[in-house]
């Protein structure tokens, strides 16, 4: 997002669609940026600092509102994925881009509001229906990647407090190896070994870029 960020002119308009807790903000301090997201997703969060609360599938934005929309990871959390691409799509100015991230292979988050998984061949297909033309689909990771993201809740799955007590007495010399190996170690030398996937078939989610046509 940094880097999208940086493409961005001065003064653009900028709608972060799902924007949760707007930790995007600050790098678009120089725009016109307007944060919008239902506030169901996670109920810890702090949603004080949206400035709209709205259904993402009815925007409460006239069209060609936007120079960009941003949507990182709630594709999935979104009962119709095709309405809010419509409306992302609606709202864009014509030439506007949507920047938009989502997962193909994630555990289960934010439930029950959690849906759908996609391919890159899924999002192409509910992209053109909207009528954005794509411009990218970039894999975020291959299977190195993948498996690095996999591994790191191993350690708290053989070890958490759900565990009876004597299991965890017992087992305590063994914790510390436990963390270090599975939420540092194999990570860090999974994540160096993600050039050798070519074929980015195996990923955790992917990156797009979509202009809305002149």
């Amino acid at each position: 997002m940094e880097r999208r960020a940086r493409e961005v002119l001065p003064g653009a308009r900028v709608l972060d669609a799902g924007a949760g807790e707007g930790r995007y903000r600050p790098l678009f301090a120089g725009t016109r940026y307007v944060a919008v997201d239902l506030a169901v997703g996670d109920p810890a969060w702090d949603y004080g600092r949206l400035d709209a609360r709205a259904d993402l599938g009815r925007l409460p934005f006239a069209g060609a509102s936007f120079d960009h929309v941003l949507s990182t990871q709630t594709l999935e959390h979104l009962a119709d994925p095709g309405g809010f691409l419509a409306e992302a799509h609606r709202v864009l100015r014509p030439g506007g881009t949507l920047f938009l991230t989502a997962p193909m292979l994630f555990r289960m988050h934010q439930e029950p509001h959690d849906y759908f998984r996609y391919t890159r061949h899924g999002l192409a297909l509910l992209l053109g229906r909207a009528g954005f033309a794509v411009e990218s689909i970039t894999p975020q990771g291959g299977y190195f990647w993948f498996l690095a993201d996999a591994i790191r809740p191993l350690h708290r799955r053989l070890f958490g407090k759900e565990r009876p007590f004597l299991f965890r007495a017992l087992a305590a010399p063994l914790v510390l190896v436990s963390k270090f190996l599975f939420t540092a170690l194999l990570p860090w030398v999974l994540f160096r070994l993600d050039g050798l996937d070519t074929k980015r078939t195996t990923t955790t989610g992917h990156e797009v870029v979509a202009r809305r046509p002149e």
